[in-house]
């Protein structure tokens, strides 16, 4: 981590860290940097946002955070405490998430009433009667009828499984839910009740959320802060207002200016900007240089640091980052 970041990471802690973490994966073809030396912090009760294309590293980073993959250097640290390579039950209850696809996240053969109960015994919450109670409880908090216990997941719809999938990430009170694209397969009105259950939860029960979306609209709408990511690395981070209104990296802008509006001639094709690097055959300085509309030959070289911009609160990872462009300078 860079002495600025340093500095803000221990100014503002949060009840998740996340130092420089780095996840390789390795085949007989050569490696593949999905996540690059990625530092964030999750606020107690805070929402963070991570948006970028497929494929940047956002899901990687997601499991790495829930344990369910290992970095190979970084750490990830929990109210202050740096979570061990090989957690335990109580860590991995810690920060729990909900899968893009809540259908084959669910097991279809069995019952809600099941699935849950079996996780409140195997984590010794709660047995017989109580359990039974927990589960109408849960049932009520994300806005289901007691009567789903009873139901399968094929019985369910889109809307209400996604609901259930995060019935079943509460069930073991965690202090961190990550939600991994939780509206990209339902329809606009499911999309609001969905987003407002995550806003209600958090006022509720105080829970931090890190949400993973290409909805740059339902991210404004629910994350007090938002992270952008490209090619493995946060390449912007700042408050929702800072990133929105001001973004300083050209990236940023591009999907600002390429995410759909009433006004169709201001939209941006994201394919004007070429496409986006292999993560097995990374560039050298800059990872968006070749696709920049400012390159110049130093950018190649010079890989420039996540460092503060000029005149907002925010971070960016650009040779220009004390600039501000107006819509119209946008690629």
């Amino acid at each position: 981590m860079s002495a600025t970041s340093a500095t803000r990471a221990r100014s503002d802690p949060g009840v998740l860290e996340v130092e420089e973490v780095t996840v390789t994966f390795r085949s007989h073809g050569g490696s593949l940097v999905a996540v690059d030396s990625v530092s964030l912090s999750l606020p107690a009760g805070g929402t963070l946002g991570l948006v970028g294309e497929s494929g940047s590293g956002k899901t990687t980073l997601a499991r790495c955070l829930t344990g369910l993959i290992a970095s190979d250097r970084g750490r990830i640290l929990f109210d202050g405490v740096e979570l061990p390579r090989r957690r335990s039950r109580a860590e991995h209850r810690a920060v729990q998430i909900v899968f893009q696809d809540p259908y084959s996240s669910l097991n279809p053969r069995l019952r809600m009433r099941s699935v849950l109960t079996e996780l409140l015994t195997v984590h010794g919450l709660a047995r017989g009667a109580a359990a039974e109670g927990r589960c109408r409880e849960l049932m009520a908090l994300v806005g289901l009828p007691a009567s789903a216990l009873d139901g399968q997941p094929l019985a369910f719809s889109g809307g209400q499984r996604q609901r259930l999938a995060i019935a079943r990430a509460l069930a073991v009170e965690p202090r961190v839910l990550i939600v991994d694209e939780p509206t990209s397969a339902l329809d606009v009105s499911v999309q609001a009740t969905i987003l407002a259950l995550f806003e209600d939860l958090r006022a509720r029960v105080g829970i931090s959320v890190l949400m993973i979306s290409h909805n740059l609209a339902a991210v404004r709408h629910l994350c007090d802060r938002v992270a952008v990511m490209y090619l493995g690395r946060i390449v912007e981070i700042g408050s929702r207002a800072e990133v929105f209104s001001d973004a300083r990296h050209p990236y940023t802008q591009a999907l600002l200016a390429a995410a759909p509006r009433i006004r169709r001639d201001v939209a941006v094709d994201l394919t004007r900007l070429g496409e986006p690097p292999s993560p097995t055959d990374r560039p050298s300085g800059c990872p968006f240089h070749p696709r920049c509309p400012r390159a110049e030959e130093i950018f190649s070289v010079k890989l420039p640091p996540l460092a503060p911009a000029r005149g907002t609160g925010g971070l960016a990872a650009c040779h220009f980052r004390d600039e501000r462009r107006v819509p119209e300078q946008l690629p």
